[in-house]
């Protein structure tokens, strides 16, 4: 679903270096970080739950996407802040994403907002799961050869997105199941003189 961009950053490589032995995934992944890395685009986090819970028992959750493992080296290629609407006595959940997408510090672009459509698959008074995938008629990897869970446990205010690949013929560029946290928070352009107006509290 949100997959790091591997396939630009590979271009990148060789476009800069020249195409000889193919980058290795790291390589890619720390490419596609270095050069879709902006250091105005700055991520607020809040401490509190990213879920709201309506009278009428429907769900609101807002924040944005962070890696399980929340370090420099796992983050997205291109940020993303959403809103998830989950009504009772509909058949699903439906999320609308904003991303930021940039090229060195020259400049920020914000794509969206795009849709998502979670089925829902369960709604009990512990929590919700819905899902989707894979989609194999679609020609984008991550959905071919992956299939999506969203869950959002109730108590904690915990909601969690993970992406799993199907191991099919094709799918072997697809080995590992990424999940994402939503956090309470959103991303800020920082445009001052000297870059310290906004706080970053991504992993330096």
């Amino acid at each position: 679903m949100r997959q790091p961009c591997l396939r630009c950053a590979a271009i990148a490589l060789c476009l800069l270096a020249g195409c000889h032995a193919a980058p290795t995934p790291q390589q890619k992944q720390a490419a596609a970080l270095k050069l879709f890395h902006n250091d105005h685009v700055k991520r607020y986090e809040l401490q509190a739950s990213p879920v709201v819970t309506l009278p009428d028992g429907s769900l609101d959750a807002s924040g944005i996407w962070i890696p399980e493992l929340d370090d420099k080296a796992h983050q997205l290629v291109y940020p993303e802040q959403t809103r998830i609407e989950c009504n009772r006595g509909e058949q699903n959940c439906l999320e609308m994403r904003v991303s930021f997408t940039a090229v060195g510090n020259d400049f920020v672009m914000v794509d969206g907002p795009e849709e998502t459509l979670w089925p829902i698959k369960s709604w009990d008074k512990n929590s919700l799961v819905a899902g989707y995938g894979p989609l194999p008629m679609l020609t984008k990897l991550e959905e071919k050869c992956q299939s999506h869970v969203l869950s959002i446990v109730f108590a904690s205010g915990t909601v969690t997105d993970s992406d799993i690949p199907t191991h099919g013929q094709g799918c072997e560029a697809m080995k590992e199941t990424n999940t994402y946290r939503l956090a309470s928070g959103w991303y800020e352009v920082d445009t001052s003189p000297h870059n310290d107006a906004v706080k970053d509290t991504a992993p330096k």
